[in-house]
């Protein structure tokens, strides 16, 4: 595996649970974030209070932060990822 670069867009993050430092504006991304070659994953949040989280995988990282229902689209930079 090689490393890979994804985007995290959450256009429909709750105005009654997340304030204006924890979510950004629909349109623009939410997070930015990297698959290693080992499979863990770094997440770079792009929010007002911005932060970083470490994941063992890719897939641990969305069973938190994915959301479908805040309406998570991740968008691959560098092809597609196999998990």
């Amino acid at each position: 595996m090689t490393v890979k670069r994804f985007t995290g867009y959450r256009p429909n993050v709750p105005t009654e649970t997340h304030n204006e430092d924890q979510r950004g504006h629909p349109d623009l991304p939410q997070y930015e974030g990297v698959v290693f070659s080992d499979g863990s994953c770094v997440l770079r949040w792009c929010t007002a209070v911005a932060s970083w989280s470490v994941w063992e995988s890719f897939e641990h990282a969305m069973r938190i932060h994915g959301h479908p229902e805040y309406g998570t689209r991740i968008e691959f930079h560098d092809g597609k990822l196999e998990l």
